[in-house]
């Protein structure tokens, strides 16, 4: 029997989860896999943590190897085999061997492409200077761990705040190394907005790591001490052993684009829902290719391993002819960073504001991962957006040592379903002691948000307060003797209904707390009272943020 061949360019999340999805789909294809580098399957979200020595064996990187793939799912693959030209009319590939120098032709009824994204390497002065680095495969990875150890690396400087830069940053700081960090927008890790990112940049400084923002590097220098500088017109970093680029990543288009095989507006590969290019037969998964964002219908990236397999998954069901459709990406993510965790969904306020819209809200909270009675509470910083119009829930950022993620994978969830701030209110999450709350922390957001659309709970945010304003903090005294928040008055919560005369009639008085509990319920009996109260939301760790 003729078997169909498909060809998968490149390994890795993408290609190797296309390959291993084919295989248990049918045994009615040859299926190949072309891989230009020394290993068709990686953790490259493990790299960081190798150079840090918290991963200690290599081995432990690599996922699976070619005699894997063959013995157990009869496919095979060739490394350091690179595909440099692509015959969509005559359905061939060219294909050289990268040590051999070999060339050779090789047809395919089914092509898929995962070439995935390289680094991003500014064409600027200094840049292939020894020392400046890249992290993208084990190799790189090697490379670096190889260059602190001959070099006796004490300083380190990493240019972009991303997460790989600061999962690297993280992991430097872990074998001794001094680490600073320039990033060139206005706040680290840039897919959070301003306000949460605050909570990383001091995690970052706590742990003595150096930060500077708004510094976009120009150039790289050797200094006459020997140590790399990056630098611009007015400003220089500070001079480091070794400098780590995390400056973003470029699809891998090139072979595609000399194919001509349509290439989006956001500069990945174009494909349909279900991962199929402008050419019959051809598909495209992974970092290389352009999706869409589910919550604003428009185009874009998405670097992340879980979407490759996703996509993988779609294009092999395709292929083998079940139907199948890949909806888009919500941007769910998370790092882990100095024992705290940082999670994200769907849009945020920076975000939708760049965008122009404006029916939005959100709400902050401050609440634990779990009852405070019991030991080991700690906080979740906390943000939910949603659709003043309905309810619709459109983002959320949890931040915290413990439970953050799961919160944000709950959101995640809805987010799929289309769900508002009621589904959100009434979800049935886990509860006992030691994992969370009768009213959960994302639950607690939400009954928040209804009620501020609802009428009941009108809120205010840190950007209300100005000269004008009426601030009432109804913290305790000893609170506020420790903490003062500059021009509020303050009447504990404790006094407010006998004190209350003492308030303005007639002006807009925003009220506070610690974190957000006691300033609602301040404000709903002022407003019950015909005053008319906004709650800060989030209270005082917000609005001093």
């Amino acid at each position: 029997m003729n078997k169909k061949r498909t060809i998968i360019v490149g390994g890795v999340a993408g290609g190797a989860t296309v390959a291993a999805r084919l295989s248990r789909l049918g045994t009615d294809r040859e299926i190949i896999i072309i891989e230009r580098g020394k290993h068709v399957s990686f953790a490259n979200c493990g790299l960081p943590y190798y150079i840090g020595g918290v991963i200690e064996q290599e081995s432990s990187l690599l996922l699976a190897t070619p005699e894997l793939f063959q013995t157990r799912y009869g496919i095979e693959v060739l490394l350091q085999h690179e595909v440099y030209t692509i015959d969509p009319q005559q359905r061939t590939v060219g294909v050289a061997n990268l040590v051999t120098g070999e060339k050779m032709q090789m047809p395919y009824d089914e092509l898929v492409l995962s070439p995935g994204a390289a680094p991003l390497r500014p064409p600027m002065p200094g840049i292939n200077l020894p020392g400046v680095m890249t992290l993208r495969t084990v190799p790189d990875a090697n490379a670096i761990r190889r260059y602190i150890a001959e070099h006796k690396v004490r300083r380190a400087l990493v240019i972009g705040a991303g997460f790989i830069g600061l999962e690297v940053a993280e992991n430097l700081k872990l074998v001794g190394i001094e680490v600073n960090i320039v990033e060139g927008g206005s706040h680290v890790l840039p897919p959070l907005d301003a306000h949460m990112s605050t909570y990383v940049e001091e995690l970052l400084t706590a742990h003595g790591i150096g930060v500077e923002v708004g510094k976009i590097a120009k150039g790289i220098r050797r200094c006459e001490n020997g140590r790399l500088q990056a630098y611009n017109d007015t400003w220089n970093s500070v001079d480091a052993d070794l400098i780590l680029l995390s400056v973003g990543v470029r699809p891998e288009i090139t072979l595609a684009q000399n194919a001509g095989l349509r290439i989006g507006e956001t500069g990945g590969i174009w494909v349909d829902e279900h991962m199929r290019t402008s050419f019959p037969g051809v598909w495209a998964v992974g970092d290389a290719v352009q999706t869409t964002n589910c919550l604003t219908g428009q185009p874009t990236r998405l670097a992340m391993a879980g979407v490759a397999q996703k996509q993988a998954r779609v294009a092999a069901d395709d292929i083998a002819g079940r139907p199948a459709v890949f909806r888009g990406v919500f941007g769910t993510a998370v790092l882990r960073l100095f024992g705290t965790t940082i999670s994200m969904t769907g849009l945020n306020i920076d975000t939708l504001t760049r965008s122009g819209d404006v029916d939005f809200e959100y709400v902050d909270g401050h609440h634990p991962q779990h009852v405070a009675y019991y030991p080991g509470a700690s906080p979740i910083h906390a943000r939910l957006v949603y659709r003043c119009s309905d309810g619709k829930l459109l983002g959320y950022t949890a931040i915290g040592k413990s439970g953050a993620a799961r919160r944000t994978d709950v959101v995640a969830a809805l987010l799929a379903c289309n769900a508002t701030v009621y589904d959100l209110a009434e979800a049935e999450l886990c509860y006992s002691p030691q994992e969370g709350s009768p009213k959960d922390a994302a639950n607690m957001l939400a009954l928040v948000a209804i009620n501020n659309l609802e009428g009941l709970h009108p809120i205010a945010h840190k950007d209300d307060i100005n000269a004008d304003s009426f601030l009432l903090d109804v913290r305790e005294p000893a609170e506020v003797l420790k903490s003062p928040y500059p021009g509020a008055v303050n009447i504990p919560l404790s006094q407010l209904r006998e004190r209350a005369p003492e308030l303005p009639h007639g002006q807009k008085i925003l009220v506070f707390c610690q974190s957000g509990v006691r300033g609602h319920t301040a404000t709903t009996f002022l407003n019950n009272m015909n005053y008319q109260a906004y709650h800060l939301s989030g209270g005082y760790l917000s609005i001093t943020r």
